[in-house]
C-alpha cells in the first residue's frame, strides 16, 4: 500500500499513540470528526508498559461498544445504528487475565514470609458488573483500540485518507500554536502545528480546530505551549509540573518463572523482612509482572539502588532475595524497565482551551496502584463529548471546555494524594512504618489498600458542583426551581457514575443492563422513572407533552438539520413502530429518553404511554428483576428502590454522555422546568428558537 501523507486541515490533531491518545481518537471518530493522529514511535507497543484495566474503565469500554461493518441482509436500514457486539471491551477481556483477589505476604514471628491476609480486588460494596481488574499488556490494549477506530472510520461521511493503522508514524510534533482570527480559516481552525516525519524528515504544517497533547510525561505539546528549557527530565515554562520525586527506585519486568510460591497466579503484595517489597500480577501468555523495590544495605543502612545503575540482573537478584524462602527461577523475560517514584501534576491543562493536555502530560505517579492508564483514558473520554458539543455549535465553549480541567484535575489530585501515601508505605517509607525491621507497617498497608478500593476501582472518581453537576453549591440550585433537584431519599448523586441496574425491555422481553442500553453516541440520556402508573400517569403525560412543546430543552437545544451527534445515531432503532405520533415529534440526536416503569408491564402496553415516550419503544423498560443489593424489594420495582425513587412520585435522572449523573429532579412541572435551566447553563439555543 502506498504511503499516505497528512492533509492540511483536520478537525482535531491528537499527539501520542498510547491509550489516552487512542481513547481520544476513538471517541472523536465516533462523533464523526476527521482526526490527524500522530505518534513518534514507528510501531505500536509490542510488550510491557501499562497493563491493568479497572472495573470503571471496563464499564466505559463496554458502553463504547463495537461497530459492525458486516453486510446487512437486504441492504442497510436507514437510520439504524451500526453499533454491535462487544467491541474494545470484548477484545480485551478475551485476551486478558482477570484478578478477583489480592494476597498479602509479610514476615511473621515464626516465618520468613507468610500469607497474612486476602482481599477482593473489587469489594462487594462497590456496585459494578465486572468486579475484577483485567490484566494484559499495553500492546494488546492498543491493538483493540486501533481495530475499533479503523472500523468506525469506515462509517465517516467524508473520511480523510489515513494509514491502515489510523496513526501517522513515525511523526514528531515540532511546534504548535493558536493563531489570531485573521481570516475565515483562522476563525474555524485556529490551531497550527508543524510535524516532521522521523525518517524522511519531511515537514507538514497542519491546521485544526483543536490539538490534544496525549504524549506522555515529557510532552512535546506541553513544551511547545509553555516554552522554557529542558530540566530534570521535565519541561519548564508557563505550565510547570508541580510535585516531588523520591529516591525510591523500582524495577518492573514481565517474565515466565518456575516457583514453589503458592500464590503466583494471584496479585500479591509482598514485604520482606529487610530486603524490600515486591508486587506480582498474573498476566496473559503465562507471564507474571514483577514490580521489584531496588535497594541494598550499605554500612547497616538501607539505600535505594540508583536508576542509572539498575539492570535486569540486579532486578532479578533482588526479586529472588525478597521471595526467600521460596524459590524463584526466571525464564523468558518479555520486558524490563526502571522507574523512580514521584507525584506531579501540571499547573494548567491548557492555556487557551484550543491546545489541551491530558493523561501523563498532566499527571505522573507510580504505576503500582494500577491507575495511570485508566485515569489517562478517562481524561479523554471526559473531554471528547464536550468537544463534540462545542464543535457542532450546541455547547457553550466558555462553560464546557473549562469543565474538563475542573473535573479531571480533582480526580488527578486525589490519585496523587493516594499514590504518594500508598507507594511510600509499600516501600517502607510511611510515617508509621515501624512494625517490621524493614520499615513496613503491614497492617496499616493492608488497611489502606482496602479503604481505597472504591477509588482504585475507578468508581470513586467524583465530580463536584458545576454547571454540569446539579449539586448544592452550583448556581443552578439558587434558581426558582431549586427545590425540584435532588429529591429526598434518592441515592443517585450528580457528579457520580450511574450505578448498574437490570430491567426488562418491554418491546422484546429481554433482560438488559440499563446503563449499557444506549452506547456512547454523544447524547444525553433522560431516564424517566415512572414508578407506579396509578399515581404518576398525570405527571408522565404532562412531561411527555412538555417534551414536544417549543419551550422545552428538547426543542430549544438543537443543531442544524442533518448534523448527527455521532456515527452511531439510530433513530430508526428506537422509533421503528407505526405510530401517528411520529408526525408530531422531531428526533433530536443529542437527547434520548428511557422510560422505566415500576408497575409490572403485564398490566399496561407501550401504546398506553404518552407520546413521545412510547416512540422510543426499544427504550421502555419494566422494573421487576431481582437485585441482591435490594433483596427486600423482591419483584416490587427493585431498581426504583435501589435508587431511592418514590414509587408514587417518580423522578427524572439526566445522565451525561460520559455516563455520569448530571441532574436528578422530581417528575413534576418544577422538575422539568428545572431541567430547562440545567441545560440552558451549558447548551446554546437553536438560532430559530433564539429569535422567537
Amino acid at each position: 500500500m502506498a504511503s499516505v501523507d497528512p492533509q492540511k486541515v483536520y478537525d482535531v490533531v491528537v499527539v501520542g499513540g498510547g491509550p489516552a491518545g487512542l481513547m481520544a481518537s476513538l471517541c472523536l471518530t465516533t462523533y464523526g470528526f476527521n482526526i490527524l493522529h500522530i505518534d513518534e514511535r514507528p510501531h505500536p507497543t509490542t510488550a510491557g508498559r501499562a497493563d491493568g484495566i479497572q472495573p470503571r474503565t471496563i464499564e466505559v469500554l463496554r458502553n463504547i461498544g463495537g461497530v459492525s461493518n458486516a453486510p446487512v441482509p437486504g441492504g442497510p436500514i436507514a437510520g439504524l445504528s451500526p453499533i454491535a457486539g462487544g467491541g474494545v471491551a470484548k477484545k480485551m477481556i478475551s485476551k486478558g487475565v482477570r484478578v478477583y483477589e489480592v494476597a498479602f505476604w509479610d514476615p511473621t514471628a515464626d516465618q520468613k514470609l507468610a500469607r497474612t491476609s486476602r482481599a477482593p480486588s473489587c469489594p462487594e460494596f462497590i456496585d459494578v458488573v465486572d468486579n475484577y481488574t483485567l490484566l494484559l499488556h499495553q500492546g494488546l490494549i492498543e491493538e483493540a483500540f486501533l481495530d475499533e477506530i479503523e472500523a468506525r472510520r469506515n462509517l465517516l461521511r467524508d473520511p480523510i485518507p489515513t494509514p491502515r493503522s489510523g496513526i501517522f508514524r513515525p511523526y514528531t510534533l515540532r511546534d504548535c500554536r493558536t493563531l489570531p482570527s485573521s481570516d475565515l480559516l483562522s476563525s474555524t481552525h485556529p490551531v497550527e502545528c508543524v510535524i516532521e516525519h522521523g525518517d524522511s524528515k519531511a515537514k507538514h504544517t497542519i491546521r485544526s480546530r483543536y490539538l490534544l497533547g496525549c504524549d506522555g510525561a515529557k510532552s512535546h505539546v506541553r513544551r511547545c505551549i509553555s516554552g522554557g528549557e529542558e530540566g530534570d527530565g521535565e519541561w519548564k515554562g508557563l505550565i510547570t509540573m508541580q510535585g516531588e520525586a523520591t529516591d525510591i527506585v523500582w524495577g518492573v519486568l514481565d517474565a515466565r518463572v518456575k516457583t514453589n510460591f503458592p500464590d503466583i497466579k494471584y496479585k500479591c503484595l509482598i514485604h520482606s523482612k529487610s530486603e524490600g517489597s515486591i508486587m506480582i500480577i498474573p498476566r496473559e501468555a503465562n507471564l507474571v509482572r514483577f514490580y521489584v523495590q531496588l535497594q541494598s544495605t550499605e554500612g547497616g543502612q538501607i539505600v535505594s539502588i540508583t536508576r542509572d545503575k539498575a539492570t535486569l540482573d540486579i532486578c532479578i537478584a533482588r526479586a529472588k532475595k525478597i521471595f526467600e524462602p521460596f524459590e524463584l527461577e526466571f525464564g523468558y523475560v518479555d520486558w524490563f524497565s526502571v522507574y523512580q517514584i514521584g507525584q506531579r501534576i501540571a499547573s494548567q491543562y491548557t492555556l487557551d482551551h484550543r491546545i489541551i493536555l491530558g493523561g501523563d502530560a498532566t499527571h505522573t505517579h507510580s504505576p503500582q496502584a494500577g491507575q495511570g492508564m485508566n485515569i489517562s483514558m478517562l481524561d479523554m473520554y471526559s473531554l471528547a463529548w464536550k468537544l463534540n458539543l462545542v464543535i457542532k455549535g450546541l455547547g457553550k465553549p466558555e462553560i464546557l471546555l473549562p469543565s474538563y480541567e475542573h473535573e479531571r484535575r480533582g480526580v488527578a489530585e486525589e490519585l496523587l494524594k493516594f499514590d504518594g501515601a500508598y507507594s511510600r508505605l509499600f516501600s517502607g517509607r510511611g510515617p508509621d512504618a515501624k512494625h517490621l525491621p524493614g520499615g513496613v507497617d503491614a497492617e496499616k498497608f493492608i488497611e489502606m489498600f482496602k479503604q481505597n478500593a472504591f477509588f482504585t476501582s475507578g468508581c470513586g472518581a467524583i465530580y463536584f458542583a458545576n454547571e454540569l453537576n446539579a449539586l448544592p453549591g452550583a448556581k443552578l440550585l439558587d434558581g426558582r426551581h431549586r427545590r425540584a433537584f435532588n429529591p429526598p431519599g434518592v441515592k443517585l448523586v450528580a457528579g457520580q457514575r450511574m450505578t448498574p441496574g437490570h430491567v426488562t425491555r418491554v418491546a422484546d422481553g429481554n433482560n438488559v443492563r440499563l446503563q449499557q442500553e444506549v452506547k456512547m453516541n454523544g447524547a444525553f440520556r433522560i431516564h424517566i422513572f415512572a414508578g407506579d402508573l396509578r399515581w404518576t400517569r398525570p405527571a408522565l403525560e404532562a412531561f411527555a407533552a412538555f417534551i414536544d412543546s417549543p419551550d422545552s430543552f428538547f426543542e430549544r437545544h438543537r443543531v442544524s438539520p442533518g448534523v448527527p451527534s455521532s456515527i452511531v445515531d439510530g433513530p430508526a432503532a428506537v422509533m421503528n413502530h407505526d405510530d401517528h405520533a411520529k408526525h408530531t415529534h422531531t428526533f433530536n440526536p443529542f437527547f434520548t429518553f428511557l422510560t422505566i416503569v415500576g408497575t409490572h408491564w403485564y398490566e399496561w402496553e407501550i401504546a398506553d404511554l404518552p407520546s413521545p415516550l412510547r416512540l422510543y419503544r426499544s427504550q421502555v423498560y419494566g422494573d421487576a428483576l431481582f437485585d441482591h443489593r435490594v433483596a427486600e424489594a423482591d419483584t416490587n420495582a427493585p431498581l426504583h428502590r435501589k435508587f431511592g425513587i418514590d414509587m408514587q412520585k417518580g423522578a427524572i435522572v439526566v445522565v451525561r454522555p460520559d455516563s455520569y449523573v448530571g441532574a436528578i429532579v422530581d417528575l413534576s412541572e418544577d422538575g422539568w422546568l428545572g431541567l430547562n435551566d440545567y441545560f440552558a447553563g451549558f447548551l446554546n439555543v437553536a438560532p430559530m428558537k433564539a429569535k422567537m
